[in-house]
């Protein structure tokens, strides 16, 4: 759960414009399904193109980036770990709103202080512009749900393991296939790996 555990300029990131920003129903092969969601490899295609584009935008000196498979399936893992969080929000009855989103996109920029600074972020952590707003809801979401696991009994100090349960736990409910083109599905640890002796 990589990308849920990462920070975004001081946000904890637990992991939009929801999911149908990525989500196309077309006839493209299913890069992967969650459930009866399936996530496009076309759109899976278009996010790796734009964050890959976006880094000749800004100094990449001194960022860690993933290349090749290992970032593709990064991208994919976003697109599969926002379905799962956002099924799991439902059944739970947590509903993360557009003004949320919103209100926390401008105190996120707010707090990196420019466009361009919360640009560089963006690109350090493998986003796409575009998938920002997505970013931000997967926020609220773990947000949300990491607070009803300590309502449930976890601590603060096992919350984010709680939650990792959570997540492991509905994904083996509603299943989650990924096309092995870009990697494979590793259900103990909740993450699409890249394809064997790939980078």
């Amino acid at each position: 759960m990589k990308k849920i555990v990462a920070t975004i300029l001081g946000i904890a990131v637990v992991l939009g414009a929801g999911v149908a920003l990525w989500i196309a129903l077309d006839s493209n092969p299913a890069a992967a399904t969650v459930g009866g969601v399936k996530i496009s490899a076309s759109q899976l295609t278009k996010g790796v193109n734009e964050i890959i584009a976006e880094r000749k935008t800004v100094s990449t000196t001194n960022m860690q980036l993933a290349i090749g498979s290992s970032l593709t399936a990064e991208e994919l893992n976003f697109y599969v770990i926002s379905t799962l969080l956002e099924g799991l929000g439902k059944a739970d009855n947590i509903k993360v709103t557009d003004a949320q989103v919103a209100s926390n996109e401008a105190s996120t920029l707010k707090q990196a202080g420019s466009a361009a600074n919360l640009k560089s972020a963006e690109v350090a952590q493998g986003i796409a512009s575009s998938e920002f707003p997505a970013y931000v809801r997967e926020v609220l979401y773990l947000q949300a749900l990491d607070t009803l696991a300590i309502k449930h009994g976890a601590t603060s100090a096992n919350s984010s393991t709680a939650l990792q349960g959570m997540v492991r736990d509905f994904a083996n409910k509603v299943g989650v296939t990924v096309n092995p083109k870009y990697g494979s599905w590793d259900a103990t640890n909740v993450s699409v790996v890249p394809p064997t002796g790939t980078k």
